[in-house]
């Protein structure tokens, strides 16, 4: 690991900032892990998947708020997920599956650090890094203590079929400046019951979806939140598919929408963990 950055909050919290790479199989995985190195007990964690398209980049400001609450805040790359991501892996490669198999592989090497508290992991995801983490937690429920879900693509099925229908499953998310998918990707996705595996976690979800969401119809999580036992849905009045640039991606000046609803969002993120925040360390 290597030192990148450090910060401070108002609560003269210090926070660094260090690259952490965890392994699935041959491929590597790169991310940078925000965390506080002073404090004197372990912390709880939070592990942030990105959107199709996008990497890490995308999800730093949001790991770097989160640390400042007092968390172990990882944001990564994707094997295979850009042509920009640091990670190892094809962009042919990548699927769904994957992409859960490398969620996997980094809670294995978050957990095993010894700064973090094990029993206090959370999941945190956008669009297509959302619907990963729901199935890893469906898989595993016991392995998180609960999960935040930004605009979670389960429709990507449902996606994958229109673009099939057009004749051309590889055109599937090459619209404003999103990578095409393989063939892997498609085939793997095109016939999945997404609804059959998400919903048996039964630990605390928080869900934020924008209510003008033209790519994720907000109906998905409104079905979503109905199938998990301790669920909230939070609407972000009119929120496209993406709360900030950075999420947003070349896709941005497509969908027109340039707001930032940091300020709304956040407050529901922090809302939703601050009975975690270690307070007798600040």
């Amino acid at each position: 690991m290597g030192n990148a950055d450090s910060t401070q909050t108002d609560m003269e919290c210090v926070v660094d900032s260090v690259e952490l790479w965890c392994q699935r199989d041959s491929n590597r995985i790169y991310g940078l892990m925000y965390y506080n190195p002073v404090a004197s007990k372990v912390q709880p964690a939070v592990i942030l998947s990105h959107s199709s398209s996008l990497t890490h980049e995308a999800m730093k400001g949001y790991a770097a708020a989160i640390a400042k609450m007092g968390f172990a805040s990882y944001c990564f790359d994707f094997c295979g997920s850009s042509d920009k991501s640091k990670s190892d892996g094809l962009t042919d490669d990548m699927t769904i599956f994957t992409e859960v198999e490398d969620l996997r592989a980094v809670v294995k090497t978050v957990k095993s650090l010894d700064y973090v508290d094990s029993s206090e992991v959370y999941l945190l995801g956008s669009s297509q890094g959302g619907l990963v983490s729901a199935l890893l937690a469906d898989e595993c429920p016991e392995e998180f203590a609960g999960m935040i879900l930004f605009y979670p693509a389960f429709n990507i099925p449902d996606m994958v079929k229109l673009f099939s229908s057009f004749g051309s499953w590889g055109d599937f998310g090459n619209l404003g400046g999103m990578m095409s998918m393989g063939e892997k990707y498609i085939n793997s996705i095109k016939d999945y019951d997404v609804w059959s595996h998400i919903g048996k976690f039964s630990n605390p979800v928080c869900i934020i979806h924008g209510t003008k969401d033209i790519i994720v119809p907000i109906s998905n999580s409104e079905k979503a939140v109905g199938l998990y036992p301790s669920a909230t849905l939070y609407k972000i009045e009119g929120a496209n598919h993406g709360f900030n640039a950075a999420n947003l991606g070349d896709m941005g000046s497509l969908l027109g929408a340039t707001a930032d609803y940091g300020s709304q969002v956040m407050p529901i993120v922090q809302e939703f963990l601050k009975n975690k925040v270690i307070s007798d360390d600040y």
